[in-house]
């Protein structure tokens, strides 16, 4: 009989019962390791391919959900949360569609200020959309669009995007700044770590919405989406954030945080 079917056999029915109770109520954030050291308080002898096997079943069966490497949550059965997905308007698809086909090697992103009107209390009414572009090549995507789009914008301060956007279409050029979490699912698409993190930019993207409404936005996304909080937390570290945002989700919301790296 090979090891892992031995393994599981060997902890009969009772122990997956017991591991079900052992589970603490939804909301509890935990790691592989922590997991491990869970189950061998019940039998000290399951094995590492045990342990994955377990977080699998558990998985499917709905009971936890993945944040992110070797990072788990136990979840509400009534209250699963989803990988983020948002349906762009035509003009962002029409602008993603153009960038591509002239620039089809060039690593970019892009997203709508309008994304952020299901986390917010204010609702936005001028879309604006941003084109974020690996070094070097920002002002070549820039006058392609210039030369087919009324309103484009170039690195714009807060005071020049006040001043020059257009009521109807704004598109903003920025820099993809360097790890940053790449879409997940939907191409071209930045991921809502990214969006939670520029929040936070000292430049434009951290003056588009009111920073009261900021602990509002983090629970809602929380409380709705799965959040890979290693993957975001990273991307914060590298634009000078992290302890900034970390302050913030502590003594605003009531998000719980992973306060150990793995």
């Amino acid at each position: 009989m090979p090891k892992l079917q031995s393994d599981i056999r060997g902890c009969g029915i009772m122990e997956m019962n017991q591991l079900q109770s052992l589970l603490p109520k939804p909301g509890w954030i935990f790691t592989k390791n922590e997991f491990a050291d869970l189950i061998h308080e019940v039998n000290p002898q399951y094995s590492e391919r045990s342990v994955y096997w377990l977080l699998r079943k558990l998985q499917q069966e709905n009971k936890i959900q993945k944040l992110g490497k070797n990072i788990f949550e136990t979840v509400c059965q009534e209250k699963q949360k989803m990988p983020y997905t948002y349906e762009h308007s035509s003009e962002w698809n029409q602008i993603v569609s153009g960038i591509e086909k002239e620039y089809p090697l060039v690593d970019f992103q892009a997203w709508e200020l309008i994304q952020l009107n299901e986390f917010v209390n204010h609702q936005i009414a001028h879309n604006t959309v941003f084109i974020e572009v690996e070094d070097m090549l920002e002002e070549a995507v820039f006058h392609t669009l210039k030369s087919k789009f009324p309103c484009v914008l170039l690195f714009p301060s807060e005071e020049t995007f006040y001043r020059y956007r257009s009521p109807e279409q704004t598109i903003v050029i920025l820099k993809l700044i360097s790890e940053a979490p790449k879409p997940v699912g939907q191409p071209y698409s930045a991921p809502l770590e990214k969006l939670l993190v520029d929040l936070f930019s000292r430049k434009l993207t951290g003056h588009l919405i009111e920073r009261a409404e900021y602990p509002a936005v983090y629970e809602e996304a929380f409380s709705k989406y799965l959040i890979d909080q290693k993957k975001m937390f990273r991307y914060a570290r590298r634009r000078g954030v992290e302890e900034e945002m970390k302050e913030l989700i502590r003594t605003s919301t009531n998000i719980k945080l992973i306060t150990k790296e793995r």
